[in-house]
């Protein structure tokens, strides 16, 4: 599975920059004298920010998931220290 979000992971990379490249081509073209509108600017700019937007949910989805495993994996780590500790005094005696 972990193969799989890496591919995932890096399709929306490239994808994101590839608008990037697009949309700071067609602002150039603005600046220096092309037929773009301004609003198509600005909508160019809001799509650069919901890609941004995809990235961190996804980055955050990530980080939930391993907070989660470790949780589980650290959950009863007290209750193992107790039964070590109660050896311990038990070999001791």
């Amino acid at each position: 599975m972990a193969g799989l979000e890496g591919i995932i992971r890096d399709l929306f990379r490239i994808i994101y920059i590839i608008i990037i490249i697009y949309v700071a081509y067609q602002v150039l073209r603005a600046i220096l004298g092309g037929t773009w509108a301004t609003e198509n600017i600005i909508i160019g700019g809001m799509g650069i920010i919901l890609t941004g937007l995809f990235v961190i949910v996804g980055f955050l989805i990530n980080q939930a998931m391993m907070i989660g495993k470790l949780q589980e994996r650290t959950q009863s780590f007290d209750k193992r220290i107790e039964m070590l500790e109660n050896k311990k005094s038990k070999n001791q005696k």
